[in-house]
């Protein structure tokens, strides 16, 4: 089973500053924390969910590795719908 790394160090990148060498599940939580990420560990995949404040919409994103789900929600910020 692949393993995923989870650092527990502190980062304090400004929003939009993605460090491609520094993308870890404990990164993207901090780096997004209105998103519950998770990773399904029963397969390679990860999710991020969204929910609005009122709980009436809903953003699922889904990918196959860290890397391309930090992709994905820097993509996802920048067209805030």
């Amino acid at each position: 089973m692949p393993m995923i790394p989870d650092d527990h160090s502190q980062r304090h990148d400004p929003p939009g500053t993605l460090d491609p060498a520094a993308i870890t599940l404990s990164g993207l939580r901090e780096q997004y924390p209105g998103w519950e990420i998770l990773i399904h560990l029963d397969s390679s995949i990860v999710s991020a969910e969204h929910r609005s404040a009122d709980g009436r919409a809903v953003r699922y994103i889904v990918a196959s590795g860290v890397a391309e789900l930090a992709g994905k929600l820097e993509t996802a910020e920048v067209v805030e719908p």
